[in-house]
């Protein structure tokens, strides 16, 4: 199914890319990758986006110290939001988390993970405006 990612490529979906998906899909969702959630141990939430998608991963350490996945959760961004900055995707994503895993993360210690350089600085920083600083407020 990787040679569909290489430059230059001609897009051709056969047999071979359909069973590597259906396979992939099977080991995601079965144990011992996707876990039970462990109301005692720290969840952490780890966003991303892309200019059309974007994606959460609900996350707890297991005892061996492996990181096991609990839930994933995607959207496709709607035609206003992908006008969106960078920063302002990276923290809608964070929002979507958010909003997605409330059950799982009220009421305890969660962390959450991000790549954006830019967003881990207005999160420090006093001076915000705009729907980043509304974000905000929801933490």
């Amino acid at each position: 199914m990787e040679k569909l990612l290489k430059k230059d490529a001609t897009y051709c979906w056969n047999k071979e890319c359909n069973e590597s998906l259906e396979l992939l899909k099977e080991k995601m969702a079965s144990a011992p990758i996707l876990t039970f959630p462990k109301w005692d141990v720290e969840f952490h939430v780890h966003v991303d986006v892309s200019c059309i998608m974007l994606g959460a991963v609900l996350t707890q350490e297991g005892a061996e110290g492996v990181v096991h996945p609990i839930a994933f959760a995607s959207q496709r961004l709607s035609k206003a939001e992908k006008n969106y900055s960078t920063t302002e995707r990276e923290g809608l994503v964070m929002v979507y988390a958010l909003q997605k895993y409330r059950h799982y993360l009220l009421g305890g210690h969660f962390k959450m993970y991000t790549d954006h350089s830019a967003l881990k600085y207005l999160v420090n920083n006093p001076m915000l405006g705009g729907c980043i600083c509304r974000w905000l407020l929801l933490f």
